[in-house]
Order: structure tokens, then sequence, then C-alpha cells
């Protein structure tokens, strides 16, 4: 009953912003191809692999953050952290309950003929979706990984951090555009929700934002649709949220050198052995949910280990 009414809303939001496109897109696409293939490059700093990697360094590094320093420990990444999950899983429940389609053409790699044949593939990967459209997950995400940055991490002044976030943020809609990814109104609701969303978890302590992150994939696992990806952005933030009530007050704010490089590798060694464990059943509902639960609790515990490691090595 709950998902009939939810999907009937959808489909009547779903008539009335079908014709969405004002024309923005098209005018973007038209730009010279080059612009359009360094496009390509560009909205990957956006993308979810990328703020995933710099959300997670800045949380298991801490303090030697190259650049940042004391401008940030564990407890400001570990904020970070937990907002960046509540994006992955916002967008992943919300884009299935609209259902609103991409641009036509999105599926197509733009100009792939300026890209070497070798590198085909790579580009198609880079430059194309086939989920759908609305809202815009790279204007949603860096809004809020952008914008998280801006508010937690303190170096400059708090203007050169707004302008910097909004910079960025702005960079990666229009990058969308250009690529044909988006309408006009996809980037800007993700941006404006990103911005709600952001002060919501702002106001919130981290163990908060992770429940709220993990509810929010559970209820849409059971609502929405139990996709792979639902449940695992639903078995992320349920890892990310149990490790943290578990053990979150533990995690040492300024770790030593030391130990954060054991964290790093150890991280990246544990990482690639859950991706590869999870090859043979990515298209497997239960084996998601389960791998991604480890994944979350990882990522959290990651720390932990790391300073386990380097005390054993300094004995």
């Amino acid at each position: 009953m709950a998902q009939s009414t939810l999907g009937s809303a959808a489909r009547e939001i779903g008539a009335i912003l079908a014709a969405r496109g004002v024309g923005v897109e098209s005018l973007l696409s038209s730009l010279p191809g080059l612009v359009v293939v360094a496009f390509a490059l560009l909205t990957q700093l956006g993308d979810v692999w990328f703020l995933t990697a710099v959300v997670t360094l800045l949380y298991w590094l801490g303090p030697h953050t190259p650049r940042l320093g004391d401008a940030v420990d564990r407890q400001r990444g570990g904020r970070l952290l937990s907002v960046l999950v509540l994006s992955v899983v916002v967008v992943a429940v919300l884009k299935p309950l609209l259902a609103f389609p991409r641009p036509p053409g999105a599926a197509v790699p733009p100009h792939a003929d300026l890209v070497p044949e070798a590198l085909t593939g790579v580009y198609e990967w880079l430059s194309t979706s086939e989920s759908y459209g609305f809202p815009s997950g790279h204007a949603f995400g860096s809004t809020l990984v952008y914008g998280g940055l801006a508010w937690t991490i303190r170096v400059g002044s708090r203007r050169a951090r707004a302008a910097f976030a909004a910079g960025m943020v702005a960079l990666l809609s229009v990058s969308r555009l250009v690529l044909g990814l988006h309408y006009l109104v996809d980037v800007l609701a993700g941006a404006t929700l990103g911005i709600v969303v952001l002060v919501v978890a702002m106001a919130l302590r981290t163990r908060d934002v992770f429940g709220i992150a993990a509810v929010v994939g559970l209820v849409g696992a059971v609502t929405v649709e139990p996709s792979t990806k639902v449940l695992g952005a639903a078995g992320l933030a349920s890892g990310c949220l149990l490790t943290w009530l578990a053990v979150g007050d533990s995690i040492p704010s300024t770790p030593s050198r030391t130990s954060a490089r054991a964290t790093v590798v150890l991280g990246v060694i544990v990482g690639g052995v859950l991706g590869v464990a999870g090859l043979p059943g990515r298209s497997v509902a239960p084996a998601v949910l389960l791998l991604t639960l480890a994944g979350g609790a990882s990522l959290v515990a990651m720390p932990l280990l790391g300073e386990h490691v380097a005390k054993n090595g300094r004995r």
C-alpha cells in the first residue's frame, strides 16, 4: 500500500516535470568537443568514488592529512563521513522513488571520436549514465561534501571556504549539463536539497546522521525497491552506524603519524579484499547487503585497527 501510494505520487509529479528541459542543456552540450571531453574528467570531482576517497582519507589520516594538519581531526572527519553516507543513501532511494529519466542520449558518450580507441571504454564510463536523473546526485553529493568541508575544516576564512564550496558545486553542476546527463532543474534541485540536508546534518551528532541514513536506506529498501543499489546504501549506513555506536568514542582524534599511515594501508587492503569478494555476488541482494555492512563497519573501525598495529610495531 505504501509503495503504491508513493509510486502514484511520484508518477503525478513526473507528469508535471516530464518536459523539464529548458534548452540550457542543449546549448552547453554544443560546446567544442574537446571542452566536452575535458568536462568528463572534471565531473569526476563530484562522483561518489572521488568524494568517498577524499572523505575517507580525511577521516583516517586526521591531523596528518597533507596541507590541512590540525585543521581536521578524526571527529570532524567522522562528521564528514556521516554526511557522505547520508548523501549516498538519499540519492539511492530518491532517484528510483521519483523515477525521472535523464535527457535523451545520456547513455551515449559525447564526442567519443576524439578519444583514443584504447580509452573509449573508460571514457564511456566517465561520460554516460543510464540511471534515473532527478535529482542530480553529483550536485547533491558535492553540496554536502564540499559544503561539509567548508563547514568543519578551519582553513582560511569562512568566506573563502564558502566560496570554494560554491564554486565546486557550480562547476560540477555545469559539467553534468555539458555532458547532457541532466536537465537544469535536476542540478538546481540537487544543490538546493543538498543545502537543506547539510544544514540539518551539521546541527546533529555524528551518530544521529548515521542513524538517519540507516533508517532512510532500510525504509527505502522496503517501500521503494530492494535493488542492489538501495540495499548497498542501506548496508553501508547500517554498518557505519552500528560500528560508530560501538567504538566511536574510542577512536583517537589525534593519532600518531605511524598509526595514521597504518590505517590507510590496512584500509586499502581490506577494501580490496571486500571488493574482490563482492564480485561474484554483486547482483545478489543478500550478498550486497552483507558486504556493504562489513564495508561500513570497516570504514569506521579502521583507525582502531591502525592504532593497534602501530602500537604492536613499537614493541
